[in-house]
């Protein structure tokens, strides 16, 4: 379902509209689409409903196809992204035809007369596209998951405090059928869900894996999230700020979830969940890791801020589980006690070829830094040595806060490390790619 060159037009004019009034289209979709199929509640995370970054995500992915209608091969890596999301949501395809009903209805809505029929048509088109590069892979990630389709228990073996605040928690999970688990990129994350009481639908929530594959167990780390918009002084009925645009869709859809508490479920599984209890979760997913190749000798570093520190953990321990023969530059920034730091400095103290730095960085709660961090210059104290300047191979992975990582990349571009060389790792929903200053 190809577009002209006339119809290709008719998308690309949509662009100013679309930058005016996307957010409101997607939140408009939301509200319709989760109306007349409220099931579909079960797939979103509604803190991110409420907080309006699930519409603004949309919004993002919407803008850069239009942006990109005439290359879409430029689309590719921010496409991965999507599609193993969806892969670890398990999003089936005839849930498009649902969603691309409710998509073309929401343009209409908003846009009115702008929306003419060949301008609906272009759209359905390019919709279309969009939709069967994304299922396509999707088909193709379900392979690689083999028997494990869908949801699969776990039960908690063990539960363990990383920091002395005890604010950030780990928890190794062992499936219940006792079959072996399969490997996964280190980087990687599992999709977990669970019933929170007083929600109406199930939570699902995504945590990147802490650990080295085991055949045996998986390690996620939670942090306790206090939430971005919350007011301790102040709390106004447990109730998360609802962006303004979410707020005027939100009668009888979104807004029909129970108030948003911040950090409902990583709270949840901190404070009610212990060892014995089971959780459930999809096959590893993602498109951010480390191939663990035993014939890679470039140098690696591994930049993280907080408990975003757990998928370049998991990466370290790789590396020195296969002994593979890989200098090792670990940065870790936090804001109180630094999780896992007595165990890398151990790591370190066997491996020569390791070096580690830990700073004090005063980060916030939220996914940015609220107010000026010491990180700038923590990070110009780093040497040359340090980050590998030298080697024009060396490989450089980045987690943390969005602030964070555009920081450590600032100073990498500053430094002369080309972008390619450079991979983030971004959980915030409403981040569709990295951004540089």
């Amino acid at each position: 379902m190809a577009l002209n060159f006339q119809e290709t037009k008719l998308v690309k004019d949509t662009i100013p509209a679309l930058r005016r009034h996307g957010e409101h289209i997607s939140t408009v979709f939301y509200k319709t689409m989760l109306r007349d199929h409220p099931d579909l509640h079960n797939y979103f995370n509604n803190v991110n409903m409420h907080t309006g970054k699930q519409p603004k995500a949309l919004t993002s992915l919407i803008l850069a196809f239009a942006s990109n209608i005439v290359n879409i091969s430029e689309l590719t890596p921010k496409l991965e992204r999507v599609a193993q999301k969806h892969a670890s949501l398990n999003i089936q395809p005839e849930q498009y035809e649902i969603v691309g009903k409710y998509l073309l209805r929401a343009f209409s809505a908003v846009l009115g007369p702008a929306m003419t029929p060949d301008t609906k048509l272009a759209w359905t088109k390019a919709y279309w596209v969009m939709a069967k590069m994304l299922t396509g892979r999707e088909t193709h990630i379900y392979k690689e998951f083999e028997k494990w389709q869908a949801w699969r228990k776990f039960m908690i073996y063990d539960k363990k405090n990383e920091t002395i605040e005890g604010n950030i928690v780990s928890f190794t999970l062992k499936p219940v059928d006792g079959k072996p688990l399969p490997t996964f990129m280190p980087g990687q994350y599992v999709t977990l869900r669970i019933t929170v009481p007083g929600m109406r639908y199930a939570q699902l929530r995504q945590y990147s894996l802490s650990d080295a594959p085991s055949d045996d167990h998986y390690r996620i780390t939670v942090k306790r999230d206090q939430g971005s918009n919350w007011d301790y002084a102040h709390p106004r009925d447990d109730v998360m700020t609802v962006s303004s645009a979410a707020s005027s869709a939100s009668d009888s859809s979104i807004g029909s979830v129970q108030p948003c508490r911040p950090g409902i479920v990583s709270n949840s599984l901190i404070d009610e969940f212990h060892e014995g209890d089971t959780i459930e979760l999809t096959h590893p997913s993602g498109s951010f890791g480390l191939n663990p190749s035993s014939d890679n000798s470039m140098p690696l570093i591994l930049i993280s801020a907080g408990v975003c520190v757990a998928p370049l953990l998991s990466m370290l321990n790789t590396v020195v589980e296969k002994r593979i023969n890989r200098p090792v530059s670990w940065i870790q920034a936090s804001r109180h006690d630094a999780p896992f730091q007595a165990h890398i400095e151990k790591l370190a103290k066997r491996h020569p070829n390791m070096r580690t730095k830990f700073f004090k960085s005063r980060l916030s709660d939220s996914d940015v830094l609220s107010y000026t961090s010491t990180f700038d210059n923590d990070f110009l104290s780093l040497t040359a040595e340090d980050l590998y300047l030298s080697n024009s191979s060396t490989e450089y992975y980045i987690c943390g806060p969005e602030k964070f990582m555009i920081q450590a990349s600032s100073h990498l571009q500053r430094y002369g490390v080309k972008p390619e060389r450079v991979q983030f790792e971004i959980f915030s929903v409403g981040s569709f790619e990295m951004r540089h200053d």
